[in-house]
C-alpha cells in the first residue's frame, strides 16, 4: 500500500507542476498578445488539451509501473497494454468512468486519486479560459 501511496502522490506532484507551467506561460503569452478573442481562447484551448493528454499519460505510464509493482491488476484483462491503459487513464482523468475496465487492488487508490487530480486540474484550464474572456471585455 506503501508505494501505491507514493505512486499516486509522485503522479500528482508531477502532472500538478506540469500544469502550472503551462498555465503560467499559456496566461503570461496569451495576455500581452495582441491577438483578437477567438485566436486566443483556441490557443489557450488546445494548449490546455495537450496538457491534459500529457498529463494522460504520465497517469497511463503509473498504470504501466503499477502493474510491473505488481500493486494491483485490471479487469476484465490484465495486465493492460499501453493503449488500454492510457484509454483507462482518460476515462478516469475526466471522471467519465465508463467501467469497462477497471481497476483491482491498490491500483484503485491511483484511479481515485488521478479522477480528483483530473478534476482539479481540468478546473484551473476552465479558469484560464475565464480569465481570458474576462480580460477582453475588461480592455472594451
Amino acid at each position: 500500500m506503501i508505494e501505491a501511496i507514493l505512486l499516486a502522490g509522485g503522479l500528482v506532484v508531477v502532472t500538478g507542476l506540469m500544469h502550472y507551467q503551462v498555465l503560467t506561460v499559456a496566461h503570461r503569452r496569451l495576455m500581452r498578445s495582441n491577438w483578437p478573442l477567438g485566436r486566443r481562447l483556441l490557443t489557450a484551448l488546445l494548449t490546455v488539451m495537450a496538457a491534459h493528454m500529457v498529463e494522460v499519460a504520465v497517469y497511463s505510464a503509473g498504470y504501466q509501473l503499477g502493474q510491473t509493482w505488481q500493486l494491483g491488476s485490471f479487469a476484465p484483462a490484465s495486465p493492460l497494454n499501453w493503449m488500454e491503459s492510457t484509454y483507462f487513464s482518460l476515462v478516469t482523468y475526466t471522471s467519465l468512468g465508463l467501467g469497462d475496465i477497471f481497476p483491482q487492488g491498490h491500483l484503485r487508490l491511483i484511479a481515485g486519486v488521478e479522477a480528483l487530480n483530473g478534476f482539479l486540474l481540468i478546473s484551473c484550464s476552465a479558469s484560464l479560459l475565464f480569465v481570458l474572456m474576462h480580460s477582453d471585455n475588461a480592455n472594451s
